[in-house]
């Protein structure tokens, strides 16, 4: 049976993550693909922010989300630290949409299943050994 605390917990990481999903998308249609910035940043005399839209494309495009998550992930199943996983699972939240989609999938699915381990889900063989 959930306890309160499990279930304040599972709240904490749907509301993480999705919050991390819906920034991701943010980003991605307000700063990333509106065609006017594109034009704007490309002509002569772009203004200075148009740089760093750029470099975070770029970042983007080079898949910096995913490799993060998968490696928030792995350090998440290493360490069993629910912040890595919670990290992992953001990251990977946010890859999904800003163009790292099947490393960030591999990240989110790395930091949930450690979450889900970390919230107290016992595998059923664990379950009946200790009934036994």
């Amino acid at each position: 049976m959930a306890t309160s605390g499990s279930v304040k917990a599972a709240v904490r990481i749907a509301v993480s993550v999705g919050m991390a999903f819906a920034i991701a998308t943010g980003v991605r249609y307000a700063i990333i693909e509106p065609t006017a910035l594109a034009h704007l940043c490309g002509a002569p005399g772009a203004p200075w922010w148009c740089a760093l839209r750029a470099l975070a494309a770029a970042v983007l495009d080079a898949g910096a989300l995913g490799f993060g998550a998968i490696g928030a992930g792995v350090l998440a199943i290493l360490t069993r630290l629910s912040a890595w996983a919670l990290a992992a699972a953001c990251l990977g939240a946010a890859g999904l949409v800003l163009y790292a989609v099947a490393t960030g999938a591999v990240g989110l699915l790395l930091g949930l299943l450690v979450l889900a381990r970390a919230e107290g889900a016992t595998p059923p063989d664990a379950r009946r050994e200790r009934e036994a």
